[in-house]
């Protein structure tokens, strides 16, 4: 079974993104949402990418991908810094609160239906 993997960095106004698609695949370095390295993910051990924060001048990065135990680790190094990137999720938490689609819909309705068959202002005031 593939590791899928994505950590993530705001870094000076810019954000920096890695993501790795388990081994097959290569791991990409993204700067705010742009494909900016691409190199191969490591099976064991370490590897290193190299891309560049905009500005003027550009500033170099560098990416360091670990892989150990099965467990991916990420680093990047920026203006001397060294940096551990925080693995982040790849499905976004659902946010609190009543569950979108249908059924909250079809509830909607009814309320609607109820109110209009009793006599009841809605909440457009058109009826």
């Amino acid at each position: 079974m593939a590791d899928h993997s994505r950590f993530h960095l705001d870094r000076d106004g810019h954000s920096v993104t890695v993501q790795l698609d388990g081994t097959a695949r290569p791991a990409e370095v993204l700067v705010d949402g742009r494909v900016v390295a691409r190199g191969p993910a490591p099976r064991e051990g370490t590897t290193v990418l190299r891309a560049e924060l905009p500005g003027d001048p550009p500033r170099p990065l560098r990416i360091t991908l670990a892989r150990r135990g099965g467990a991916f680790r990420c680093e990047m190094e920026a203006g001397g810094v060294r940096q551990a990137l925080p693995r982040v999720p790849l499905i976004p938490a659902r946010p609190p609160g009543p569950r979108p689609g249908p059924l909250r819909a079809a509830r909607r309705l009814l309320r609607r239906t109820a109110r209009r068959a009793a006599g009841g202002p809605s909440r457009s005031g058109r009826f």
